[in-house]
């Protein structure tokens, strides 16, 4: 609805009789800019002939301002809506708990849909708008009353997310908090343009929630943030959050200010000021401005020297078909730190003393350089590998199948051995292990026909055979009547039994053993005496051989000449 340009009755809100007033003027300024409209032609038209250059364009502009801005805003009931939306008030102070809380949880969750419902309730568009109309009207009060609207908020705000972080588990710096740490260009972008918006729906009286989103998105995640680093005793993020935030305040409160100047607002609309209240209310606005124009300094510095460094990166891998994957810029007082990742197809020699001096003559400033190659494959160097692969699993797929043939014949003489094993061994007789554990033993089967010393020489192999493997094998032969040994003929010089003789005696003493004989009875029969004494000792040094005792010893002096070993008799 139009309104008057005139000034309010007195410093309070606007009164009645004053807004009645209001309309009177806007019903005939109306009419007056309609009569003005044919006298006023725009640049372009057959009026130009009385106006040339850029006074018909100034001309111009300011006339489609008055008509078009200021003469179709009332200006009186936007001041006292954002009067009444600056003050502090209980419900502010809900909304502002409500809503870093919810932030606060957003960031430590790292979930971005959750920092955005926090946005749709945070009520922060308020006293920043206030501020803004404040320093546009010069009204010390409307500054005075947004600036401690706007301190209650945010010391409720550190203190709701200092207490939520302190409570919390979790207490890791996400990637949502990260990203509220340093204010970038598109930060301090977004603010702008949010208080341009807010101002102009403001104004308009059109929109003011949606808008009300999104100078908060600006505001409240790094405030919480802020409350976050002082939770953790992490200074570096609360610092830098901070700045980010005080960045956007402001840059918010001038595009309000812009704005409402644009529409008209000016010392007209407040209560008269005094000299040093004017000089005051300047002198705030330009140091408001001194720290926005620093940090867009300092902002533009960074944006500058990371599109240097990226450039100057791009160039040196895209000389060898790479990319870069990741950077990072850090900027000081003792110079610039450069982190990247490279993917190349091959590696670079000396890139980063290469870099360094690059950038060090571009960025006129002391430049470290620490780049990380990820070696990647180009069409004809994967091809080869591709190739090399398809080999390398040929090879592997032959191994395989020769070791699949070596396991199969492995286990058909494996299978073929059993089956050997199982068919002799009834033949032989029986495998166990003895009571002891000791050893293993092979009882010999009775029907197996198998003689003594066939019996003697298999345990005597397979001990050979066997080394030095534990437990022993012991060959058990059947019980049996032990046959004579011949004494041969005797000999003066060697009455004693002969090598054959002596290896049949042993092989007998050894069966005894097997058998458990305690003793063993021996017939002799010879006619000559030293043949009859040579043999029994050679008979008794056999049989202690084995631990077996020599019983009665009956000689004769008839028949063939033999020796007969039998269990002695109890």
């Amino acid at each position: 609805m139009p309104c008057s340009t005139a000034a309010p009755a007195r410093a309070g809100r606007p009164t009645a009789t004053s807004r009645r007033g209001v309309a009177t003027t806007i019903v005939r300024d109306r009419r007056r800019r309609s009569s003005r409209a044919g006298r006023y032609p725009r640049p372009g038209t057959d009026g130009d002939s009385r106006m040339a250059g850029l006074d018909a364009w100034w001309r111009w502009a300011r006339r489609w301002r008055q008509d078009q801005l200021v003469e179709t805003c009332d200006r009186v009931a936007v001041l006292e809506h954002v009067h009444d939306a600056g003050l502090l008030a209980p419900r502010y102070a809900f909304m502002i708990v409500m809503a870093c809380g919810i932030a606060t949880l957003g960031l430590l969750q790292n979930s971005a849909a959750v920092i955005i419902g926090a946005m749709l309730i945070s009520p922060l568009m308020g006293p920043i708008i206030g501020l803004g109309m404040g320093l546009a009207t010069f009204d010390l009060r409307s500054i005075r009353e947004s600036l401690l609207t706007l301190l209650a908020g945010i010391g409720l705000a550190l203190a709701i997310s200092i207490l939520i972080v302190w409570l919390s588990p979790l207490k890791a710096a996400t990637s949502e908090i990260l990203a509220r740490t340093e204010p970038t260009l598109f930060d301090l972008l977004v603010a702008v343009f949010s208080g341009l918006a807010g101002a102009y729906a403001t104004v308009t009286r059109k929109g003011e929630t949606i808008v009300g989103v999104a100078i908060a998105t600006a505001l409240m995640p790094p405030l919480a943030v802020v409350g976050y680093g002082i939770a953790v005793a992490n200074w570096d993020i609360a610092g830098g959050a901070a700045f980010l935030f005080m960045t956007n305040l402001l840059a918010i409160a001038l595009s309000v200010t812009i704005v409402a100047r644009l529409y008209g607002f000016g010392g007209s609309d407040s209560p008269k000021q005094t000299a040093w209240q004017a000089g005051l209310i300047v002198a705030s606005f330009v140091l408001l401005s001194i720290p926005l124009g620093l940090a867009l300094k300092r902002i533009a510095l960074q944006s500058q020297t990371e599109l240097i460094v990226r450039s100057t990166l791009e160039a040196k891998a895209q000389g060898v078909a790479g990319r870069v994957s990741a950077l990072r810029v850090e900027s000081g007082s003792d110079g610039v730190a450069v982190e990247a990742v490279v993917l190349v197809p091959r590696h670079i020699a000396g890139v980063e003393t290469l870099l360094q001096k690059e950038l060090g003559a571009r960025l006129g400033r002391p430049v470290s350089v620490h780049v990380q190659e990820v070696l990647t494959a180009d069409d004809a160097s994967f091809a080869q590998q591709q190739g090399s692969l398809a080999e390398l699993r040929r090879s592997v797929t032959a191994l395989q199948d020769a070791e699949s043939v070596r396991d199969a014949q492995q286990r058909a003489v494996a299978d073929q051995r059993s089956a050997l094993q199982t068919a002799l061994l009834p033949y032989l007789g029986r495998i166990q292990r003895s009571a002891d554990g000791s050893h293993w033993e092979l009882w010999i089967a009775a029907d197996s026909r198998m003689s003594l010393a066939r019996a003697a020489r298999i345990e005597t192999e397979l001990d050979a055979a066997r080394k030095d493997a534990a437990p022993p094998l012991r060959v058990y032969p059947p019980l049996q009547a032990l046959p004579p040994i011949a004494l041969g003929t005797a000999d003066a010089d060697a009455p004693g039994p002969d090598a054959a003789a002596a290896n049949t005696l042993a092989t007998q003493a050894w069966a005894l053993q097997r058998w458990r004989a305690g003793a063993v009875d021996a017939q002799l029969a010879t006619r000559d005496d030293a043949q009859a004494e040579a043999w029994t000792a050679a008979l008794r040094a056999a049989l202690a051989l084995r631990g077996i005792a020599l019983g009665e010893v009956q000689r004769s002096r008839s028949g063939e000449p033999r020796l007969q070993l039998a269990l002695a008799s109890d």
